[in-house]
């Protein structure tokens, strides 16, 4: 084969980052790609939000101090991997929204959208797609 490799115009990929600001809900939690932390700011705490007639989700990064805010991201050098969330008080209200249309005990995407204006990731939990768990061949039983 025979090209002009000074002719290509690469560009670096960075694997360490999901392209999607995904979000995953199921039984146990509810985890965030890294993208999601990466558009946030890896922020340390945020507010919690959910339109439940609309079956919107939201989080948007706050202070330390404010009230209803969850610990959310270490610092970026410090932030190893996802952030899963497993606390009742955010998944039972996001269960509840989603009702009959989500399975029990299957593990459902929410891709995310960022609004600029709010300097807030929104999940539009109507586009939740149903996933299988992925098998780790560590550790095969489902969490």
């Amino acid at each position: 084969m025979n090209f002009d490799f000074s002719s290509l115009n690469f560009e670096t990929i960075d694997s360490n980052i999901n392209a999607y600001p995904d979000m995953y809900l199921n039984q146990s939690g509810v985890t965030f790609s890294k993208k999601v932390l990466e558009d946030l700011g890896y922020p340390a705490y945020v507010l919690c939000l959910l339109d439940a007639k609309a079956k919107v989700f939201a989080i948007r990064m706050c202070k330390s101090n404010e009230t209803k805010g969850f610990k959310f991201s270490k610092p970026r050098g410090e932030q190893k991997g996802v952030v899963t969330i497993s606390s009742k008080n955010l998944l039972e209200p996001l269960r509840a929204a989603t009702g009959e249309d989500w399975v029990p005990g299957k593990r459902y995407r929410v891709r995310g959208f960022w609004v600029a204006d709010a300097k807030t990731m929104c999940f539009d939990l109507n586009e939740g797609v149903q996933e299988d768990f992925r098998q780790n061949p560590a550790n095969s039983d489902d969490k």
